[in-house]
């Protein structure tokens, strides 16, 4: 497993259908180098706002980091389909409204594990206690999220702050760029 910007590189088909390839345009180039003072303040930036939203995550999920990381990527594996081409439209057209069942698409246990690098046994357990708690679904296909997504788990609250986070972390770093061609 290869994670390359925002795409995580798989071999599984469900795996690669929904989380290989990024959603993000221009996510796949490769950067240009930055100079060091500059990656060195980026970076202090970028963990920051990693850091926020990983605590706004915890406060939310309970400070399990690994359940965490396992229900995003199954998130993003479901219904990351909607973030490429013009699925987006949709999303933003329905108002959010719950996507239906059958747009929620499984993938595998084993997937997650070489995804995030975590033990299968590990996976399989914090999946079966998501199942449990209602929070995804579970079939002979694989585990998939609920219709209702957003409104489930405290997301929306989750999401706000990740992209209020996202949108400090670019500015900051767009401000420290134009001081630095200064």
């Amino acid at each position: 497993m290869r994670i390359t910007g925002f795409a995580i590189s798989k071999t599984d088909d469900i795996w690669n259908s929904e989380l290989g390839r990024s959603f993000l345009p221009g996510a796949d180039m490769k950067p240009e180098p930055l100079p060091r003072g500059m990656l060195a303040a980026n970076g202090l930036i970028v963990l920051e706002g990693l850091l926020r939203i990983a605590r706004a995550a915890g406060d939310t999920y309970g400070h399990d980091y690994e359940a965490i990381l396992i229900y995003w990527s199954v998130v993003v594996a479901s219904v990351g389909r909607y973030l490429r081409n013009d699925d987006q439209i949709k999303l933003i057209e329905s108002g959010g409204q719950p996507l239906p069942e059958e747009e929620h698409h499984p993938v595998s246990a084993r997937a997650i594990a070489e995804a995030t690098g975590l033990p299968r046994e590990t996976v399989r357990r914090k999946i079966a206690a998501l199942v449990a708690d209602g929070y995804l679904a579970q079939d002979s296909r694989g585990v998939r999220t609920l219709p209702g997504l957003l409104d489930q788990r405290g997301n929306a609250q989750v999401v706000s702050v990740a992209a209020r986070e996202i949108k400090r972390m670019a500015q900051a770093m767009e401000t420290m760029a134009n001081r630095s061609e200064k």
